[in-house]
């Protein structure tokens, strides 16, 4: 039987619960608050703790004027105070005023009430609050909706959303990594306002992209939120709607790896170019684009083969491809573990697949008589091929004798 919220006890880590009390003994309203409180309710570990207050932030530095104060979000009534080691933000029960730019408020209001600051939060799981001295605050239902395991906004979905469109994919992300369904008149919104995200910046959907693509419920969030996924990649249109569900399918079955799901998500190298727009880290973006050529150009598990691809990409890429090849169906489960194996036991034993891993550099080349420059860099190539197709082994005095016979 479900225990009623005024029964509800959770243990704080020591600093936050040693916050709280110094806000109250002071003699305002202070609650854990958020995305914590949500996890505590799930039997989850809270990776931080947010810390909300009726104290104004003037008041929080008067309160906590014998710790380290950060001000950094002061403006918008946040200050961080480091508590036995540990940064907790406490922020003032606040209002916000209108969202112009469509991701922040004009301006915030300072409140003395728990509720206005609730009510102004973005999902009812997130719109949860506890105190050890004042107990458990849920004014929106959402520890019903975590036991009934959907997503859906505080009050009006359309105004949330219009709010900050970047919620849109924030829905999608929570959705996608708790294995939660998006409530109806939630999912309804985000499929209407979709088009609020071309006011978000690319690197926020990003972040937010790469938590969705790998979460738990990724595969039948994608597959309901196609829509959405174009709106932010426009290329995927040219899937077309089955081959779009067939991508998603063949992504889902693969590991929970942001490279890997998303080079079979895009599938050719002229679909790149909508990870290129929201502006990936460079090596995301670099194993994406080598992965995505593997996927669609001409495989072989040969050892000389596998070689040559290592040249070109680290070992962590072409299992990668290897996965994603299975997951697409161009190989079978035995193939792509007999390649596996194979790159694994080349990376133990070291194999030579670059020109660093010779056993002659280019300064003992030079020593040799090969001249600097385009030539040395020619010369090292071959060696590192005759190497790959065992040739020659990578030994010493047989890469020197093979390059003076190159130089003669």
């Amino acid at each position: 039987m479900d225990i009623s919220d005024k029964d509800i006890k959770f243990a704080l880590p020591a600093p936050v619960e040693a916050a709280i009390d110094v806000l109250e003994g002071a003699g305002y309203e202070a609650y854990a608050v958020g995305g914590c409180v949500r996890d505590l309710c799930r039997g989850t570990v809270p990776h931080d703790y947010d810390i909300t207050t009726s104290a104004e932030p003037e008041m929080i530095e008067k309160c906590f004027s014998g710790y380290r104060i950060i001000e950094t979000g002061i403006k918008h009534g946040t200050v961080t105070v480091i508590v036995c080691g540990e940064p907790l933000e406490i922020t003032t029960y606040r209002t916000d005023g209108e969202y112009l730019d469509g991701r922040h408020p004009e301006n915030v209001t300072f409140s003395r009430k728990i509720e206005d600051d609730l009510s102004r939060r973005d999902f009812t799981v997130n719109a949860m609050a506890y105190s050890p001295r004042r107990g458990f605050r849920d004014l929106f239902g959402g520890r019903r909706h975590l036991r009934e395991r959907v997503i859906a906004c505080v009050g009006e979905p359309d105004r949330r959303f219009g709010e900050d469109g970047l919620r849109i994919m924030r829905a999608l992300r929570f959705a996608s990594t708790l294995g939660f369904d998006i409530e109806p008149a939630t999912a309804e919104s985000i499929h209407k306002n979709r088009a609020l995200l071309g006011k978000i910046s690319a690197e926020r959907i990003f972040a937010e992209y790469k938590r969705l693509l790998t979460g738990q419920g990724s595969e039948r969030i994608l597959s309901a939120f196609g829509d959405v996924m174009v709106e932010i990649m426009p290329e995927l249109a040219s899937l077309g709607e089955e081959g779009y569900k067939t991508a998603v399918r063949c992504a889902g079955a693969a590991r929970a790896d942001v490279v890997l799901r998303t080079a079979i998500l895009l599938g050719a190298p002229e679909r790149v170019s909508a990870l290129v727009r929201l502006k990936p880290d460079g090596k995301t973006l670099s194993s994406v684009k080598r992965v995505v050529g593997f996927l669609t150009g001409e495989f072989s598990g040969d050892r000389v083969s596998l070689r040559r691809m290592l040249r070109r990409c680290p070992y962590e890429d072409a299992h990668r491809a290897v996965e994603g090849r299975r997951a697409l169906g161009l190989m079978s489960e035995a193939e792509a573990e007999g390649i596996s194996s194979a790159l694994r036991e080349m990376e133990a034993a070291n194999e030579c697949v670059t020109v660093r891993q010779l056993a002659v550099s280019g300064g003992e080349l030079m020593a040799a008589g090969v001249p600097e420059g385009e030539r040395l860099g020619e010369i090292l190539e071959a060696l590192l091929e005759a190497v790959i197709t065992e040739r020659v082994p990578n030994e010493r005095p047989a890469l020197l004798g093979f390059a003076a016979k190159m130089t003669e």
